[in-house]
Order: C-alpha cells, then sequence, then structure tokens
C-alpha cells in the first residue's frame, strides 16, 4: 500500500458543509487518484444523516435539511509521464424542507399579510449539481508536477418552493478551467499541491415561475500538505478558499412572481490530521476539521448554520490490486438565527454524521 496517498481516508465524499453557511458546495475535486502509480480507477460513496432542526417564529421546530447520498467515480491511465484523469461526483446541493414547517396550507396574499406569520422563511428545495472533470497531469521530475483541466457543472432540473412560490429551473451546464502545481519527495511522503478552480458562471430558466437568473460556482482554491513526521507516521493538513460572496444564486422571478436569492459569505475550510500505517496493508487516519461561519445572524433564508467543527476517522487496506477505504465523520453546526421581514428561523444543538465507503483498483 502506498502510504502517502492516505490523506484521502479523512474526506470519502463525508463534506457536511451543505448545512449551509457560506455556500452550497457538498464535494470537492480531488486530484489524489492522478497521484496513482499505473493506471487506476476509484469508486465512493457517501451517506449524510442530517439533524438540523430550525424553530419558526411561529414556535414550530422541523427538521429543515434532507438526508443526502453522494457517489462519485474516478479513473486515470499512464502514459510515460503524463497521467489523464476524468472524475464525476456530486459537487452541490441545496436540500431543504422548510416549507413543511407551517401550520396552515393556505398560500399566504403577500409576504406580509395576517396568516403569512405562521409560515417559514426556510425554503424547500431540491436542487444538485454534479461535476465532471478532464484532467492531465505531466511530471516534470520525481519531485515536480503540473495539472490542468476542464470541469464542467452540470445542475440538474430543480424546484424552490418559497413562501411566495415554486420556481421550476431548467437543467443546464458550464465549463471552467482547472490548474495546479505540486512538488513531492517521495523518501519523506512530503506532498505540497495548490489546485485552482475558475469561476463558472450556469445562466438559468425556468418556464412559467422564472424569466431569467444565474447561478455562480464560485473560484476556489486548494492548498494539499503531507509529510512524514516519524516512523510509519503522516502529517496532513489542507486549506480550501471559496469567493462565495461573489457567487451567488439569482433567480427573477416570471409573471409577477418575486426574485429570490442567496446571500452566501466567503469560507475558508481547514483540517489537519494524522495517518499511522499499522501494517503493510493497513493504515488509519484521524482528522479534524473546521470552518469559520458568517457570524450568528442571518438573513438569508439559505442559511443553516454559523461555523463548523467535524472529527473523521477512517481506515485503509489492501488486498491485492484493490484498495478499501471507510471512514465516519461527526460535524457540529454554529448555532444561527435567520431573519426575513416578520420571518426568523432558528437553528441550535444541530449536527451531521456521514459514512463513506471507497473501493480503489490499480490495474
Amino acid at each position: 500500500m502506498k502510504f502517502a496517498h492516505l490523506t484521502t481516508l479523512g474526506a470519502l465524499a463525508l463534506s457536511t458543509t451543505a448545512a449551509h453557511s457560506g455556500g452550497w458546495e457538498t464535494g470537492r475535486l480531488d486530484t489524489n487518484f492522478l497521484y496513482e502509480d499505473g493506471n487506476y480507477v476509484e469508486l465512493s460513496y457517501g451517506n449524510l444523516n442530517y439533524s438540523v432542526n430550525g424553530t419558526t417564529q411561529a414556535g414550530v421546530t422541523h427538521p429543515m435539511a434532507k438526508d443526502q447520498t453522494r457517489t462519485s467515480i474516478s479513473g486515470k491511465f499512464q502514459l510515460g509521464n503524463f497521467d489523464i484523469g476524468l472524475t464525476s461526483f456530486g459537487s452541490g446541493a441545496i436540500q431543504m424542507d422548510g416549507q413543511n414547517a407551517v401550520t396552515t396550507q393556505t398560500s399566504p396574499s403577500s409576504p406580509y399579510a395576517g396568516t403569512a406569520l405562521v409560515y417559514s422563511v426556510v425554503p424547500s428545495a431540491d436542487v444538485k449539481l454534479d461535476t465532471q472533470a478532464i484532467m492531465g497531469r505531466y511530471s516534470f521530475n520525481d519531485n515536480w508536477s503540473a495539472t490542468v483541466g476542464l470541469r464542467q457543472a452540470k445542475l440538474k432540473a430543480s424546484k424552490v418552493t418559497t413562501l411566495a412560490t415554486t420556481y421550476a429551473i431548467d437543467a443546464t451546464r458550464k465549463t471552467g478551467m482547472v490548474y495546479g502545481l505540486a512538488y513531492e519527495r517521495p523518501d519523506i511522503a512530503l506532498k505540497l499541491e495548490i489546485l485552482r478552480s475558475e469561476s463558472i458562471s450556469v445562466a438559468l430558466t425556468g418556464g412559467a415561475t422564472v424569466a431569467s437568473g444565474t447561478l455562480e460556482v464560485p473560484e476556489a482554491t486548494t492548498v494539499n500538505f503531507q509529510t512524514g513526521i516519524a516512523k510509519d507516521t503522516l502529517l496532513m493538513a489542507s486549506a480550501h478558499k471559496a469567493s462565495w460572496s461573489q457567487s451567488q444564486i439569482v433567480v427573477v422571478g416570471a409573471n409577477g412572481a418575486p426574485n429570490v436569492g442567496s446571500d452566501f459569505s466567503d469560507t475558508t475550510n481547514y483540517s489537519l490530521g494524522l495517518g499511522r500505517k499499522l501494517s503493510e496493508d493497513t493504515a488509519v487516519s484521524l482528522t479534524y476539521s473546521w470552518e469559520d461561519g458568517a457570524g450568528a445572524a442571518s438573513t438569508s433564508a439559505f442559511t443553516m448554520r454559523d461555523d463548523m467543527k467535524a472529527l473523521s476517522v477512517g481506515v485503509k487496506h489492501k488486498i491485492d490490486a484493490f484498495t478499501i477505504s471507510a471512514g465516519v465523520s461527526y460535524t457540529k453546526a454554529g448555532d444561527v438565527d435567520v431573519t426575513y421581514g416578520p420571518y426568523t428561523a432558528s437553528y441550535a444543538g444541530n449536527s451531521v454524521t456521514a459514512f463513506g465507503l471507497k473501493v480503489g483498483y490499480n490495474f
């Protein structure tokens, strides 16, 4: 087993940032598979159980976030100094259930009319974004390599229901660049990688209730670092910064329907972990992650937390040409109060538990 590739253990599609604060990212472009020897393919599955409850101004407490599952598939071929890879994964989701947190089924005539105060400011939403990427990595020597590629953001047909109306959004897609640089010292399992993704602006349409709109996938910079610190022991760290303040969702309503939009803030997610090789075939890891929020008060109906803190454990075992990895993660979501006019939603004591499984094959 190649111990230097242990960094994937704590991540295994277990991103829990979908309890929205800064944005709606649920998966990140992972280039670790490009560093495997020879030809390689992997399949990942993740299950996220949300315990995210909000209490409305009417005193109704309701699970506002829906549980999620995620899958990804990646593979690459080695041609001399070139590694050519493909990956497909779920990169974004807004899956909320706020409109069931109401005490009447009669729609208000306006957002501030009489019985409207029993309604939830939190929308119900089923919005999913997938990313497919093709990347090439060129190794200049044993130490330096560069990666460049294209990623395509693919929005599935979606629906968002607010206290005003339901917006049906058509499926669409758009492409942007990704590039990076890495330095490695195999003798001490050291790797420093900087990966940059350009922003992608996706135009939105949607028939009777959506005249126009935009969805912005933010530009992002990820720094991944690891190094051996003792015999069979690896130190791992990462930082992921996304420019969400410049990457909002804006939907312009048609036929008199009001506009709806987000108010996301920039985020930086950090992680720090240790990996330990138990034998030639088995290794374990422990990772702590954290992210500052935008504050304990918000005016955005898509916000469900402030900061976050997460602890992940993982195990990786090799059987011949197969590698099986599993991990579990627990995330504590920071409390936040959402206010929009007379409507409120208070989130406190919430968490997300996730489990992930990955199978890799070298050939």
